[in-house]
């Protein structure tokens, strides 16, 4: 799988981990609208793995509705989806991020170009001067 699909893969992950300690995920019995929710997630996450050409726009959606329905559980998402899901999700990326994301890609596209192998999670921390986080 190629690393960028993989990012996204982990973080659509790591999301839907972090998302069943919070309300209204947390509750034994769930509303029809979040079961419903949970089942596009997971959808999503199928068609990621199989890298379905249209992913991005399942990805986007789902984003998207996450972010009008639990506003609440918006700081739980990594902000560098965001920019790799792209298309309405990049409304809700300010002007500095998107600088700094428009620099990463840009030093993407140069280690590809020069067939580098990268790891993006440390790529996005050094770009941002940060600690990689070890898991």
């Amino acid at each position: 799988m190629e690393s960028r699909t993989q990012y996204i893969l982990d973080a659509f992950a790591d999301l839907r981990q972090r998302i069943t300690e919070h309300a209204p995920f947390d509750q034994p019995d769930l509303a029809e609208e979040e079961l419903d929710f949970l089942e596009k997630w997971d959808d999503l996450m199928k068609n990621i793995q199989e890298n379905t050409h249209d992913y991005t726009f399942d990805a986007q959606e789902v984003l998207s509705r996450f972010i009008r329905c639990y506003a609440n559980l918006v700081p739980l998402i990594k902000r560098e989806l965001l920019w790799f899901v792209g298309g309405e999700c990049l409304h809700f990326l300010g002007d500095e991020e998107i600088a700094l994301y428009q620099q990463l890609e840009d030093h993407l596209y140069e280690l590809d170009s020069q067939n580098k192998s990268y790891d993006i999670s440390k790529e996005i921390s050094a770009l941002r001067g940060t600690p990689t986080q070890i898991h």
